[in-house]
């Protein structure tokens, strides 16, 4: 007898019981194809397993596990593969699990699929059958077909054929007649479609009465012509109502004579005398035949993915210009456009001919090894130094080791170029000089849509350029349309600092855009909002344009020409009119106080300046100019004081009187 013969034989029940283990799942593609995470199309589930006595299925769930679909293994493998095509849209917790041939199933994992296919939709509920009135507010209803990725944006919306900015649009601005309305649109996934709805606008008695309540409310019609034409439209429409048409027509002929006598040549006739003759038209049954309406759809492209660039050290050129370090080391929020700007300024110094060294530990490829900052030795390498959104509270640089050497190296005539989220750092009242040095900090910002792809808290807004001649905005036109995220602050800086752009808040206080702003205002700047802006502060050069959060702005030409003459001036290498009224108003308290000025040259060159600098806020350029006249003259004369205080106080005012000229001239 064999010693094998000797060991029982098990018991028919005695099986194996040790589950199969299951591993971590893969998706197929393995990027998604849609951005925001969520793929737009199926995807493949991915599944492995091993186990003892041989694999005999795997199973996935759609439904949190209230039901599991099987996917079969032939040959009860050891190790096993299998997968399966999910096309549930929206996000689905997908789990999984592997069953052996002893029915032993392994405890399940789980992975996020997020699908969806279908693009967003829009409808007009203010337009019934192609008609609305001339007192409707047209706010175009965008819905994503359930489930779906949500967060539909306006990525263009044209007025009859002319892209304007995404804004509730009210029919009393448009003529009667045919018009089109178009959106396009992109939800999160970026799926997109553009929505053309083709509507008449009409209008009636109790229209025309609306609109001439609304233009005697904002002073655009005299009380007592909006009183005289109410009364002749009520007379009008009372004939009308007794079947009185002749009378009726005749009644909105006067209408239409006192509008054209009493109300200044302008839109607000042109509306008044077109609704009445309408009305005329109307009762006379000869108005114009009506074209086709409707609302028609059509695919079109959504936001473009823009991945991350591969960095590494630009390779120091002996022979360059100049020296530039961007600062981009975080300790708070971290935006993503980073390696983009740092990658688009190494651009530039290739292109410019200067050097780029970078700091930021966070970006291990590209980094210099210790922080510049820790010796003004260091820093003076550099001509100008480029804060790339190092937002931090209290702030990335030491407030103790770095940055007084930082304060020293501007004082010595450095440079300081900020972006975007260099606004917002440091927190407020720890470094007031920087606070300056900035020009002011970010406190908030308008909410946007995961529609634009890469920038959930973009909108679109329409940019005035205010001074054409810095480097940095010479190159743009008088206003432009832009898609950011668009920051308020603590102050309003104008009078601080020489601004350069800034913001039209009518072009998005009322976006569509952002939440329920079209109905709800936001919240800004009470409507004067800088957005660049430069100044010669504490003995350098420093330079601000709080754009440049969305990714794809350091891929636009034109944008990087602004980022480009900030540090092309900042570095000295061009010149610029960065004068501003603080900078003056404290050269001549400085003086006065080391006696340089007299305190009564000090006192009348500082009520000029009051006069100067109020003008230039109230935008009265021609008054603020003379006074800037009179400082020059008194600055020229010897009575004032030290010859080289004189002769400063006088180069400065005339540099905000060019500056002042200069916005005249553009107005």
């Amino acid at each position: 007898m064999t010693a094998a013969a000797l060991i029982p034989a098990a018991p028919s029940w005695a099986q194996e019981t040790t589950p199969p283990t299951i591993n971590v799942a893969t998706l197929s593609p393995s990027a998604p194809t849609g951005q925001n995470n969520w793929y737009r199309d199926s995807v493949t589930l991915n599944m492995s397993a091993t186990d003892d006595v041989g694999i005999d299925k795997f199973q996935y769930s759609l439904n949190g596990g209230a039901a599991y679909i099987d996917v079969p293994v032939a040959g009860a493998p050891a190790s096993a593969t299998a997968s399966a095509v999910i096309t549930q849209e929206g996000n689905t917790s997908v789990r999984y699990r592997a069953v052996d041939t002893s029915g032993n199933v392994a405890a399940f994992r789980s992975i996020s699929v997020r699908i969806d296919t279908r693009a967003p939709a829009a409808s007009y509920p203010a337009i019934t059958d192609g008609h609305v009135g001339h007192v409707a507010t047209l706010i175009p209803t965008r819905t994503d077909p359930t489930p779906g990725s949500g967060g539909v944006a306006v990525l263009n919306m044209y007025l009859d054929g002319k892209l304007v900015p995404p804004l509730p649009v009210q029919t009393s601005d448009l003529s009667l007649g045919v018009h089109t309305l178009a959106v396009h649109l992109s939800d999160a996934a970026s799926n997109s479609a553009k929505y053309t709805q083709t509507f008449i606008v009409t209008t009636s008695f109790a229209d025309v009465g609306t609109l001439i309540a609304g233009f005697v409310t904002a002073g655009s019609v005299p009380a007592e012509a909006g009183a005289a034409l109410q009364a002749k439209l009520d007379q009008a429409k009372a004939l009308a109502d007794a079947d009185s048409a002749k009378p009726a027509r005749q009644v909105l002929n006067e209408f239409v004579s006192i509008a054209n006598a009493r109300i200044a040549h302008g839109s607000v006739r042109s509306t008044l005398v077109g609704d009445a003759r309408y009305l005329i038209d109307q009762l006379n049954g000869r108005l114009a035949p009506e074209p086709a309406t409707g609302l028609k759809s059509e695919p079109a492209e959504g936001p473009k993915f823009i991945p991350d660039p591969v960095l590494a050290p630009l390779p120091h050129n002996p022979h360059a210009d100049y020296n530039v370090l961007i600062f981009s080391k975080t300790t708070g929020f971290r935006h993503d456009h980073i390696p983009h700007t740092v990658a688009a300024i190494q651009k530039l110094g290739i292109a410019h001919n200067f050097n780029v060294d970078v700091y930021d530990p966070q970006l291990p490829t590209v980094t210099l090894p210790t922080s510049p900052f820790l010796s003004l030795d260091t820093l003076k390498q550099y001509d100008t130094i480029v804060f790339e959104s190092n937002v931090g509270h209290p702030g990335p640089l030491n407030s103790i080791t770095e940055q007084p050497n930082f304060e020293a190296y501007m004082n010595q005539g450095g440079g300081y170029v900020g972006i975007h989220g260099a606004a917002d750092s440091f927190e407020i009242g720890t470094w007031p000089w920087y606070g300056n040095l900035v020009g002011g900090f970010f406190t908030n910002h308008p909410n946007g849509q995961n529609g634009f792809g890469q920038c959930g808290s973009c909108i679109h807004t329409e940019v005035v350029t205010e001074d054409k001649t810095h480097p940095a905005t010479a190159h743009l036109p008088a206003r432009w349309m832009t898609v950011d995220e668009l920051y308020n602050f603590d102050r309003n800086m104008r009078a601080d600092v020489h601004t350069l752009l800034s913001l039209n808040e009518d072009s998005y206080q009322r976006s569509l855009n952002s939440g329920n702003a079209a109905t709800n205002p936001l919240q800004l700047m009470n409507g004067d909002h800088p957005i660049a802006w430069c100044q010669n502060w504490d003995g350098g050069k420093a330079f601000s344009t709080i754009l440049g959060h969305f990714r794809t702005q350091y891929y636009d030409d034109s944008f990087m020409r602004i980022i480009l003459g900030g540090i092309e001036t900042t570095a000295d290498r061009k010149g610029a009119n960065c004068s501003s009224y603080r900078e003056t108003s404290l050269l001549i308290e400085a003086d006065r106080a080391a006696g340089l000025l007299t305190a009564a040259a000090a006192d009348a060159a500082g009520a000029a300046l009051d006069i100067a600098r109020d003008s230039y806020l109230a935008t009265n350029y021609t008054t603020a100019i003379p006074a800037l006249n009179s400082i020059v003259a008194l600055a020229n004369d010897k009575a004032s004081g030290d010859a080289a205080a004189r002769s400063e106080l006088a180069r400065q005012a005339r540099e905000l009187r060019e500056w002042m000229q200069n916005l005249n001239r553009n107005r």
